[in-house]
């Protein structure tokens, strides 16, 4: 398997503990609004979450006019657009579009306050630092994705962390790829591979772009018959073995 140069790592649930994560930026951006944290109210965000970037990622979300010319690399008043409408759905469109900017930036801030590694990820970064090109790409902020990393101790040991609002494009999509490999000059897909929990965003992203897989399957799901991982693993630390 050591046939590999260049590593991609996924970033949430993959090297952190998303839902954790997740929960505590929540309770801080309710908090500023004087509401109460409930366990319903989480479950409500967490799917509201998962459900528009799924949306996004099919392209089923209506933008506006004045906002569809843009191409690749997005303006901060599209991001600003973009994540805040999370936040009107699940206040049912209630509060205006610039107090959902502001509790967006609240929720967007407080995701590096509290980061919980998952098992392993410390460690199996430690051990491919020397062997291989570590990259960590994610459809996420690329400042908070390294504020993550850092906190975890596990910065100093990626070469590139890539988001989504560096390229314009989200994973699974094959320019995000593309702008990888023009990014480190390398167009042999037989050099990459992800890692990462989602089949969709990681084993999908690298179906799309024909290069290897290796799908964290940490809850012990089926593996659907539409996806085909290169490998397969349920804790991070056989990546010991494998690589």
């Amino acid at each position: 398997m050591n046939k590999y140069k260049i590593l991609i790592f996924d970033l949430d649930d993959t090297l952190i503990d998303n839902l954790e994560n997740t929960k505590y930026a929540y309770k801080r951006m309710l908090k500023s609004i004087g509401e109460e944290y409930t366990e319903e109210g989480f479950k409500k965000w967490y799917e509201i979450d998962k459900k528009f970037w799924q949306n996004w990622q099919d392209g089923l979300i209506d933008i506006p006019e004045h906002l569809k010319k843009e191409t690749g690399k997005k303006s901060k008043e599209f991001l600003d657009w973009l994540r805040a409408q999370r936040v009107l759905i699940y206040f049912a469109n209630n509060i205006s579009l610039n107090r959902a900017i502001e509790l967006n930036n609240i929720f967007m801030n407080s995701l590096t306050d509290v980061v919980i590694p998952i098992e392993g990820a410390y460690d199996i970064l430690k051990y491919l630092k020397d062997k291989y090109y570590i990259i960590v790409a994610t459809n996420g902020p690329k400042i908070a994705t390294k504020e993550k990393l850092s906190k975890i101790n596990c910065l100093n040991f990626v070469n590139e962390v890539l988001s989504a609002d560096m390229f314009g494009y989200m994973k699974p999509k094959k320019e995000f790829f593309g702008a990888i490999q023009n990014l480190l000059k390398n167009n042999n897909n037989d050099d990459y591979l992800i890692i990462g929990d989602s089949l969709k965003s990681d084993v999908g992203f690298a179906m799309n772009c024909q290069f290897a897989s290796c799908w964290f399957n940490k809850n012990k799901e089926t593996l659907p018959e539409q996806y085909k991982p290169t490998i397969v693993i349920e804790d991070l630390r056989e990546l010991l073995e494998i690589l």
